[in-house]
């Protein structure tokens, strides 16, 4: 849990007592809320998506206004909190950076190669540095040009190669 946020979510916090998930036939997500008289579409973004995932989840409707808050998955059903999981992977897949097979740098721009826990990828960053986003001591996320996010869970524990290699913009 984050420091600090633990009353965060009192006054509008969605939990299994208040709150049914579900996906259509089609896959999106509904949400009904007979306390708020809320049925419909639910679309779900972390308040603090490189800090915890699966904690502080925002709730809104299709206009993007705010139904509630989910302050932790565990709150709800299991079937529930597989719904939530599926939603919230496809909206912040993030691949895991294994390794670092290239890494070269062009008219300010770097393109990687990279072994991920997807398979290999190549992709291409602009501000590198502005782009390599810390979570926590030697976590880092790194934000492509399109907004995509892969994630390296531990520079420390990569190989010699792939360490040096990303040395140069931390």
């Amino acid at each position: 849990m984050i420091e600090g946020l633990e009353n965060i979510t009192e006054a509008f916090s969605l939990n299994a007592d208040n709150a049914r998930f579900s996906l259509s036939r089609t896959g999106l997500l509904y949400l009904s809320v007979p306390a708020l008289s809320f049925e419909g579409r639910a679309f779900l973004s972390l308040a603090f998506p490189f800090e915890t995932c699966e904690e502080y989840i925002c709730v809104q409707n299709e206009e993007k206004e705010e139904i509630g808050m989910i302050r932790r998955l565990e709150d709800f059903d299991e079937k529930s909190i597989e719904i939530l999981r599926g939603e919230l992977n496809k909206k912040y897949f993030a691949p895991k950076i294994l390794k670092i097979l290239k890494l070269s740098e062009r008219y300010g721009s770097t393109y990687w190669d990279c072994e991920t826990d997807k398979g290999f990828l190549s992709f291409t960053v602009k501000d590198t540095h502005r782009s390599l986003i810390r979570a926590g001591a030697d976590r880092i996320f790194v934000v492509d040009h399109d907004g995509c996010r892969y994630e390296i869970e531990s520079v420390e524990k990569m190989d010699k190669k792939s360490h040096s290699k990303i040395a140069l913009y931390l």
